[in-house]
């Protein structure tokens, strides 16, 4: 173990965490010009310890922090023309033995190196390293890329469809932000650290949902719904139509989707030999076919078949959706069985209509919190397919509505003319009047596919439809064409 004096310039977040790492039995001095800063790290460990307030620049502070008589200085600082500076005054003045520093920048890693100080980069890792080195332990972080997890660093883009979210709203899975560099400064993300453009982030975690969410923050986009898994996930509830089968056959087709699997949710041998006649006649007889119960199947969806892969697409008959139909048996009504389907697979439905090829689609805009992401999926989707979107926006009344209403109407229409720009294509918008059921119903009939976000549905409830409507959910359920649900959480990576 290291023994000596040791001096840690910059008492911010790396330099508080050298803190707690380091042995109790090392003489520490801590150097920083911000007393706030430095009366926090004394909470931190109050024993063997002496604080310096001043600026580490200068060369008679670091003579009064005793340097000529340390043999090890770790430079922490955030800014790293701080920290190139500091480096040179310990250099030039002093006859240190060990020199460890923070580096941000290729240009700043190789001057500091060039004054023969040892550079960790603070994207890789931070006061661990520090401590590793001082104290000769293997790294913990470098190395990491080896097919299990991986390290990326990024930049969030101004129109990325994460920009301006919160950590916790995204609530990331299989990934992590190991830290953030904005303004040139480090910011600790935490669930409640808000992503802005330009901020340049170290992600990470599994290297297929790594890439994946590299390519969100930085606007660069993959094909849908590649975003929410590579396997699409067909289930199927007996007496599909016929027409069910071909348009699952043009999904297969249409979207980039490695592995497929059919999911029989009823036991009756007559409806499983009728349906593997039926994806015969469509090319189809290669899927894997098994018989998995609903209600097991929503208790655990890992159940469903196939690799361990994520379903990012599942599949089913409206035929079985009927309005008046409700799921007595499982206990849940039309409306809470496709929430609970997307809640537990948190992917897509594609609740089949027969109305395929999808060429034109529609995007009724209803609730502008979860618009911009449903039309950002519907660009995706309408851009390398060459299907035309249209977004229909019912006009609040001048008798009825409020200001709110309308603060809310002129904001989605704002957002469709900003992502019409942002992705260069071209977006009918349809302005409509009167109730927005009937006028979107009626409109829906010349479209072949519906973009529908669960997350502007209401939670079921005991109180009568009528007395306050659900007009999102009403919408879907009135339609009879094919549907795609996008789930309400879409940054579950």
């Amino acid at each position: 173990m290291a023994t000596g004096r040791y001096v840690i310039i910059g008492a911010g977040n790396i330099g508080q965490r050298l803190l707690r790492l380091l042995s109790a039995d090392l003489e520490l001095v801590l150097v920083d010009q911000d007393q706030k800063a430095l009366d926090a790290a004394l909470e931190l460990r109050s024993n063997g310890i002496t604080m310096v307030l001043g600026d580490a620049t200068s060369r008679l502070v670091l003579e009064n922090a005793g340097l000529k008589k340390s043999d090890t200085v770790l430079i922490t600082a955030t800014n790293e023309k701080i920290n190139i500076e500091v480096a040179r005054v310990v250099k030039q003045y002093f006859e240190t033995r060990q020199v460890f520093a923070i580096g941000i920048t290729r240009t700043g890693i190789a001057a500091m190196e060039e004054l023969g100080v040892e550079v960790e980069n603070i994207f890789a890792v931070g006061a661990i390293g520090l401590r590793n080195r001082l104290e000769q332990k293997t790294k913990t972080v470098h190395g990491i890329g080896l097919g299990k997890n991986e390290i990326l660093e990024v930049e969030v883009h101004p129109n990325s469809r994460l920009a301006h979210k919160t950590i916790g709203s995204i609530r990331p899975r299989r990934w992590r932000i190991g830290i953030i560099y904005r303004d040139e400064a480090i910011v600790v993300p935490r669930d409640d650290t808000v992503l802005k453009p330009d901020d340049r982030l170290i992600i990470l975690g599994d290297p297929r949902v790594l890439k994946t969410v590299a390519e969100m923050l930085t606007f660069r986009f993959v094909q849908f719904p590649l975003e929410f898994g590579d396997r699409t996930l067909t289930l199927l509830f007996g007496d599909e139509p016929e027409v069910f089968f071909a348009e699952l056959a043009y999904l297969l087709k249409t979207f980039p989707l490695a592995q497929t699997s059919v999911v029989h949710c009823t036991s009756r041998p007559d409806n499983v030999e009728r349906t593997r006649a039926l994806l015969a006649a469509q090319g189809l007889e290669h899927l894997e076919l098994r018989q998995i119960p609903l209600v097991e199947l929503l208790a655990d969806p890992t159940a469903a078949p196939g690799p361990t892969g994520k379903v990012g697409l599942v599949v089913l008959s409206r035929t079985h959706f009927k309005h008046g139909r409700n799921y007595l048996s499982l206990g849940r009504s039309r409306k809470s069985l496709l929430m609970q389907l997307s809640q537990s697979f948190r992917a897509p439905l594609l609740v089949s209509g027969g109305t395929f090829p999808y060429q034109r689609m529609a995007l009724p805009c209803m609730a502008e919190d979860q618009m911009q992401a449903s039309m950002q999926t519907a660009l995706e989707i309408a851009a390398p397919l060459h299907f035309s979107l249209e977004a229909l926006i019912c006009k609040p009344s001048e008798y009825i509505a409020g200001d709110e209403e309308f603060a809310n109407y002129d904001s989605m229409c704002k957002t469709i003319d900003r992502l019409r720009h942002i992705y260069r294509t071209e977006v009918r918008e349809t302005l409509l009047e009167g109730n927005p059921v009937e006028t979107f119903s009626e409109v829906l009939k010349q479209h072949s596919l519906l973009v529908a976000n669960v997350g502007e549905w209401r939670q079921p409830r005991r109180l009568p439809d009528w007395l306050a409507p659900d007009v999102p959910w009403r919408v879907v359920d009135r339609a009879r064409i094919s549907t795609l649900l996008l789930p309400a959480d879409q940054e579950t990576l």
